[in-house]
């Protein structure tokens, strides 16, 4: 018994030093990298890497768009429908606004009702210009301020691995087969999902 606490000690040690790793050191390819401040939904300022520790769908919008934006939500809405209950519950998406003057969190926050997204998962986000650009940029996304007061902007989604990793990106909203298949990859339990601790048995003597 007492060899079995030591390893169950040390698989745990084990555990948190890996877990502090990953949250002060991301891969040298990872978007989680850029710094930048984003204010969400609910009022909180958070970073890019929020959901840090899961695969994530990430995209750039503006709140008051008329056609595409709704378009692109649930074009992620029907992309995330297609997994099962297991893997959509690992998966968080966020939607980052580079209108952040009109995109308040009162704004954004009746948009996520309007669009019934789930809140545990997915996070609606305004960057200031500077950061908008830095966001854009690193994820290849463009867009531009027309003199109406709209924007012309790509349509793009991207999915990161649980460390901010590009894993695939589309511009198609619907059905891109090998993108969905990326999605249905990155959200599959890994081996740590799948590690449990089981009680020894009676008749093992420990």
């Amino acid at each position: 018994m007492r060899q079995v606490r030591v390893a169950l000690a040390a698989v745990l040690a084990c555990a948190a030093g890996m877990a502090l790793c990953a949250e002060t050191d991301p891969p040298p390819d990872s978007l989680y990298h850029l710094r930048v401040a984003l204010l969400s939904q609910t009022g909180a300022t958070v970073g890019f890497d929020l959901n840090r520790g899961h695969p994530t769908l990430v995209s750039m919008f503006y709140g008051s768009c008329p056609a595409a934006c709704p378009m692109l939500i649930t074009s992620m809405q029907v992309y995330e429908a297609q997994l099962d209950d297991a893997s959509r519950g690992r998966l968080r998406v966020l939607l980052v606004s580079f209108d952040a003057e009109r995109d308040t969190p009162t704004q954004l926050e009746q948009l996520a009702r309007r669009h019934r997204t789930d809140p545990k998962r997915w996070t609606l986000a305004s960057a200031e210009e500077a950061d908008a650009r830095k966001i854009a940029a690193l994820l290849g996304f463009r867009y531009r301020h027309l003199p109406d007061g709209s924007f012309d902007h790509s349509l793009l989604i991207t999915l990161l691995d649980r460390d901010g990793r590009v894993l695939a990106t589309t511009t198609t909203l619907v059905d891109d087969a090998a993108f969905l298949a990326q999605l249905q990859a990155a959200t599959a339990p890994d081996v740590t999902d799948q590690i449990g601790l089981q009680r020894p048995s009676p008749a093992s003597g420990m």
